[in-house]
């Protein structure tokens, strides 16, 4: 609770009524240190689960979108953690979190649901519980889950078991199956504004049960032998599986400055102390070279001028190793053979604006926030990135775009992508008609998204979707086994990926595709196959893993490809 005078003076004007009292009870009980009398209502035992909801479901978002960076730099596509060079308590803070905030909320929910006969709420809190251990699973491989929150339980248990990343993942489908149960049970009971995400829709929340029980079993099918039957029932599940924008999973930032509601993107980008970290060249090089229609929706140039090498300030903030574009002749002929670039005014000005990193590059932070490019309307809400403009520089005072963004974590075009993968693996459905209809949904829900949030922005016509998808299935047809298909599906998925980080990261673990990413300039490990756990937790848990595993070497339970550069 937050001290205000109010509560002060409240305290201080009740007080000689409150000694009144306290001395007409010592009478009363003929003792006067018999203080255990009083119940604090400021400090309940137990919270309501209609105030502990939203704040569960906020910190959830809070936990996954702070390790969002993480993953799309192990990913290539933005300069965070892109070296592998992890320390001891590195995500001392994420574990922190989950134990602390959302996962106890989502706990204390559960057994206040159960103990009241609450069902919505109950089945609401078992799907999050669910999906967020199978998070801490992917991520961390085995952590605490029986026996977690129990440190201020009747019975204290401080130092919670470990479990087998295995263990947890069949007690979260257990844990979906009461979710939908609960779900579908009649009951008097209304969600409502209590629920930030779906607005109490208990018919989207069985989707999204669905969809994570989905989502387990892709990730885990290369150690599971009754994956593809498993699979198969579950892409046709009874209520239904997220199927659109209505009911995709996606946290919804505001436009409120104080407090700040804005996207993290937003605010480390187009404010003032603009901190975000450099966008990787190759992933952007790359949509440019495919023409891909959502590149001026993903990035904002800032600048348009070259930095003069013979001046040793723009020589010490040139990007390294060919990452500065253009100056590089080999961009230029990759532009101008893919038809992208001319040897114009237009376009050197333009391929200047391309200011980023190659992943793993260490060198020094100079300032050059004016010229990095930035986070585009989609997903952050910044600016539409228009080629026929000179850029303006980000750091102005006068507010540019609206910060109002998305964090998109289950999706519909993602189960089409996770669909096609299975597909290919086991010679089921139409994997080819699958991957397109996933590509050509990103490509819209990215377009709309932006033409939303920046008037400037322009939809792709219909033929330049239509150019990129065709060339794409071009390369799927190309492939020789299903398994090179399936490579380049996830390639897709990895572009797709853009503003996620968490389905790329399985994805390339589970599988080892997309297989062209650009390796690291420094590589401190090797790929980081889990999350280190915290030195601190190992150190304080005497029950926690000795010693704790190596994240570059030992996989979670169902990585058996163990990828390395």
């Amino acid at each position: 609770m937050k001290l205000t005078t109010t509560h002060i003076k409240g305290w201080v004007g009740g007080l000689s009524l409150a000694v009144l009292i306290s001395f007409s009870s010592c009478e009363k009980k003929n003792n006067l240190f018999d203080l255990d009398i009083n119940v604090d209502p400021n400090n309940p035992t137990q919270g309501s689960v209609r105030l502990l909801l939203p704040e569960a479901e906020r910190n959830l978002v809070g936990f996954l979108a702070g390790l969002r960076n993480t993953q799309m730099g192990m990913l290539g596509q933005i300069s965070s953690s892109d070296s592998y060079g992890f320390g001891a308590n590195s995500f001392y803070g994420s574990w922190s979190n989950f134990y602390t905030s959302s996962g106890k909320d989502i706990d204390e929910i559960i057994k206040a649901a159960t103990a009241a006969g609450n069902k919505p709420f109950l089945g609401v809190a078992q799907a999050l519980k669910a999906y967020g251990f199978s998070c801490m699973v992917d991520l961390f491989g085995t952590v605490p889950f029986a026996e977690a929150f129990a440190g201020n339980a009747e019975t204290q248990n401080i130092n919670p078991k470990f479990q087998a990343g295995k263990d947890i993942y069949d007690a979260c489908y257990k844990l979906l199956d009461d979710a939908i149960a609960n779900l579908t049970a009649a009951s008097p009971v209304s969600i409502g504004s209590a629920d930030i995400l779906y607005a109490g829709d208990k018919t989207k929340w069985v989707r999204f049960a669905n969809s994570v029980k989905l989502r387990m079993l892709i990730t885990s099918r290369r150690v599971n032998t009754s994956a593809a039957s498993q699979i198969q029932a579950a892409l046709n599940p009874t209520g239904g599986l997220i199927n659109g924008t209505s009911t995709d999973f996606t946290f919804n930032y505001g436009r409120q400055i104080s407090p700040e509601l804005r996207h993290p993107w937003y605010t480390s980008a187009y404010l003032a102390s603009q901190d975000f970290n450099y966008i990787e060249v190759d992933f952007m090089f790359r949509m440019l070279l495919s023409k891909d229609p959502r590149w001026p929706f993903y990035f904002r140039r800032q600048n348009t001028r070259i930095l003069d090498q013979n001046n040793a300030t723009d020589r010490g903030a040139t990007p390294v190793q060919g990452a500065y574009l253009v100056l590089e002749p080999s961009a230029w002929q990759q532009g101008i053979a893919a038809g992208v670039l001319a040897r114009t005014k237009a376009d050197t000005q333009y391929l200047a604006g391309f200011f980023g990193r190659y992943r793993g590059d260490q060198s020094g932070v100079p300032q050059d926030q004016d010229y990095r490019t930035a986070p585009g309307v989609y997903p952050a809400a910044g600016l539409y990135d228009d080629r026929s403009k000179a850029p303006t520089l980000l750091r102005s005072p006068v507010n540019q775009g609206r910060g109002d963004g998305i964090f998109p974590m289950l999706t519909s075009w993602m189960i089409k992508f996770w669909q096609a993968e299975s597909e290919l693996a086991y010679n089921f459905g139409t994997p080819r008609a699958t991957a397109e209809a996933a590509v050509r949904e990103h490509i819209n829900y990215v377009a709309n998204f932006g033409l939303s949030r920046d008037p400037n922005s322009k939809a792709p016509t219909a033929l330049e979707i239509t150019t990129y998808v065709n060339k794409f299935l071009a390369d799927y047809d190309a492939a020789p086994t299903n398994e090179a298909k399936m490579n380049r599906v996830l390639f897709q998925a990895w572009i797709a990926g853009w503003g996620n980080g968490f389905e790329m990261y399985n994805a390339l673990r589970r599988t080892g595709y997309p297989s062209n990413l650009r390796a690291p300039i420094t590589l401190y490990s090797q790929f980081a196959l889990r999350l280190p756990i915290p030195a601190t937790e190992g150190a304080l848990n005497p029950s926690a893993p000795s010693p704790l595993p190596v994240y570059f070497t030992e996989p979670v339970f169902w990585d058996v490809v163990k990828f390395k550069f």
